[in-house]
């Protein structure tokens, strides 16, 4: 009987291979987030970390049951587990690895302060990561948000412009579309011409004012708005004549504007109407002949652009052909 039962054990060893030590279970500790940082965004404190995906021992994370920012006033001497226990906690709802953007944070809970701020997340047991990198911030009053945003169509694109105190510093976000926003510009007047625009698209602007990188207002959100190219190029400059061999020459400034498409050019006899008599020209000459000794000539020249919108017409030009 023993030996029947050892061949069988044997038997089954050798059906299913060595067999090792038993391994515990993985704890499945999510990795420490190392990367927080933080600022004042308008009524809220942000804090901006990157969700771990992989456990203390290497392995995929399967799952983040919680993940939780604390914020507390700093204390002298700091420690940090002692500290952990005077702190406020605040859910973050997501709960997928990868990056996240948290304003659950009230500054109001917190202003005239200098808090430390970290953040930690639970693995799918129960068992959290050891606490964040600590980030310190004073929290004051917020920044205004910029008022009466408007955008309006400009000669030399779009012109954004709202209202903020004197001396602040301001950052502009432009989507195009259904893109996600991104950085247009910063500046230091509440007024922005938008020159790199494309007339067949669709754009909401966003502009924030700041106070160095830890502190900004909440977003001032245009309506979309969709450019369009009503504007017609400047009106040609330093027009002159001289008479040439049975010809009057005529030269102006030239129009370097990038909408720019080409040139009108009229032509009035003996004080009869103005007439065109050179359609869309592009250099900033022309020859009218023939012509007829002793006759009255003044000359105008318009110019068109790109949307086929002409300027006025120059100051006209006369002289009298000999």
């Amino acid at each position: 009987m023993k030996a029947g039962y050892l061949a069988g054990a044997l038997s089954l060893l050798a059906g299913c291979g060595y067999i090792g030590p038993v391994l515990p279970p993985a704890l499945e500790i999510p990795a420490r987030i190392t990367d927080l940082s933080v600022g004042q965004y308008g009524n809220s404190i942000r804090a901006d970390f990157t969700l771990p995906a992989l456990t203390t021992e290497g392995q995929p994370l399967k799952d983040i049951r919680a993940v939780e920012v604390r914020v507390g006033t700093l204390t002298n001497p700091f420690v940090l587990e002692a500290w952990i226990g005077t702190t406020k906690g605040y859910p973050v709802p997501q709960t997928t690895p990868g990056p996240v953007d948290f304003t659950g944070v009230p500054a109001a809970d917190w202003i005239g302060k200098e808090v430390g701020i970290v953040v930690r997340a639970t693995g799918p047991k129960g068992k959290s990561s050891n606490w964040s990198n600590l980030k310190n911030l004073t929290i004051s009053q917020p920044l205004e948000t910029p008022a009466d945003l408007t955008v309006d169509n400009a000669l030399e694109g779009v012109r954004i412009a709202w209202h903020g105190p004197a001396g602040r510093h301001y950052r502009l976000f432009r989507a195009a579309g259904e893109d996600k926003p991104e950085l247009l510009d910063e500046t230091d007047q509440p007024e922005y011409i938008d020159k790199q625009i494309d007339y067949s698209s669709r754009y909401v602007y966003y502009v924030q004012a700041m106070d160095g990188e830890l502190k900004q207002s909440d977003m001032a959100i245009s309506k979309p708005f969709a450019p369009v190219d009503v504007f017609a190029p400047a009106v040609p400059a330093g027009l002159t004549a001289e008479q040439g061999a049975n010809s009057i020459d005529l030269s102006w400034e030239r129009n370097t504007e990038p909408r720019f498409r080409g040139y009108n050019v009229y032509r009035s006899v003996d004080g009869a109407p103005f007439v065109k008599i050179a359609t869309l020209i592009t250099a900033p000459t022309f020859s009218d002949r023939p012509i007829e000794p002793g006759k009255r000539y003044r000359y105008t020249v318009s110019a068109v652009g790109v949307n086929d919108r002409e300027s006025a017409q120059s100051s006209p030009f006369e002289i009298t052909a000999q």
